[in-house]
């Protein structure tokens, strides 16, 4: 028996979610992050998991529209964000159920690509769930 339960994320949960985004911190950056989801959930979606009522975990799913590929015909990727687990729930496969929860959503809507930013600690159960490594992905600042 597992000492959670999944459910799907809502827009009540945008509060949530701004602190699996920013975890630890709090002020300007939790609350840009809860005013732009609330308006975008139509292009996220999320598992959360809860015990007793509190929510000790979660992992999202953006779509991003980057228009049709050479062959990749379909507009939408996907990308996994707001992974977390509260740390006394760490290691026990909570962050596999729910990274795994919001791929399946990915593979019921037909996305074919599905990319994410890691960290070294969380690399391995990526690269686990078949995620490859990139080198490719480069960033430029205009206006700064």
């Amino acid at each position: 028996m597992t000492a959670w339960t999944l459910r799907p994320a809502t827009p009540e949960d945008v509060q949530h979610i701004a602190r699996h985004r920013y975890p630890g911190e709090s002020g300007e950056h939790l609350e840009e992050y809860a005013a732009w989801l609330t308006g975008a959930f139509s292009m996220y979606s999320g598992v959360l998991a809860e015990q007793q009522g509190r929510v000790i975990g979660g992992a999202g799913l953006l779509r991003l529209n980057w228009g049709p590929r050479r062959g990749e015909p379909h507009p939408l990727r996907g990308r996994v964000v707001n992974v977390m687990v509260e740390v006394p729930f760490r290691r026990r496969g909570l962050a596999r159920q729910l990274v795994s929860g919001v791929l399946e959503t990915a593979r019921l809507e037909g996305l074919s690509i599905v990319g994410l930013g890691t960290s070294e600690q969380a690399r391995g159960l990526y690269a686990e769930l078949g995620f490859q490594a990139s080198a490719t992905e480069m960033t430029l600042h205009l206006n700064s």
